[in-house]
């Protein structure tokens, strides 16, 4: 939504660790309005704080933002450091565990992945092993990838820190309006959602989304809604 006779309020996406750009979004990108900006990280440069900062240029003025996965972790830095800049924050089965260290479903995911992120520097491990091992710390199997797609999707996860090592406010709901979709499938994103509810953020659970509910028409008519709520 945009003002009457000006540029359209943007809205910035932030993906995850896999897809990058609009490819990330396949459902939003079809929608082809001029006010979406689909943000894509590029390599070792681009860490949390580094993509918090593009995000935050990329709104051009006050607009919404939407992270999904380690992408919320982002979106949740951006918000909590230029919340004036920011209309709404939407945050799709957000990978932002240290809101909710203790839980059993976060702690249990750290535990397994923590071994992972330990050989993200050795040269030994090459991409193939390497999304190998996180697939299997993630309890996914391993995507059917070619060794080129392989090599840069993983080099884009070495590049950043383990997510549960950003330190995140737990206050950014009061800061600005927060909605948090789950696919009410996995645990540790449940209790990610509770902890940013107790602090006044709004949970929508998606069953049977998995852990891309923007794909879904549930999940897009959530964030258009949420959106549209907080457009003044």
């Amino acid at each position: 939504m945009g003002l009457l006779n000006g540029p359209p309020v943007r809205t910035v996406f932030v993906h995850g660790r896999g897809r990058s750009g609009p490819a990330a979004w396949p459902r939003l990108a079809e929608l082809d309005r001029p006010g979406h900006v689909f943000l894509a990280r590029t390599g070792a440069a681009d860490q949390p704080e580094r993509d918090a900062d593009r995000a935050i240029e990329a709104l051009g003025g006050r607009g919404h933002l939407v992270g999904h996965s380690y992408g919320a972790v982002t979106a949740m830095l951006a918000a909590q450091r230029r919340p004036d800049m920011i209309r709404s924050l939407v945050l799709l089965e957000p990978a932002c565990y240290d809101v909710a260290r203790g839980g059993r479903g976060v702690e249990g995911h750290i535990r397994g992945m923590a071994p992972v992120f330990a050989v993200a520097d050795d040269p030994q491990v090459d991409g193939e092993e390497f999304l190998a091992r996180f697939a299997a710390g993630m309890g996914a199997q391993m995507p059917d990838l070619d060794a080129g797609a392989c090599e840069t999707i993983a080099a884009r996860i070495r590049a950043t820190p383990a997510p549960w090592e950003v330190d995140l406010r737990t206050d950014t709901p009061r800061l600005v309006p927060t909605l948090v979709i789950t696919g009410d499938e996995t645990p540790m994103y449940a209790e990610v959602a509770a902890a940013l509810e107790a602090q006044g953020a709004t949970h929508l659970s998606l069953p049977g989304t998995g852990h891309r509910p923007q794909d879904s028409d549930e999940g897009m008519a959530a964030i258009c809604r949420w959106q549209e709520e907080h457009s003044a």
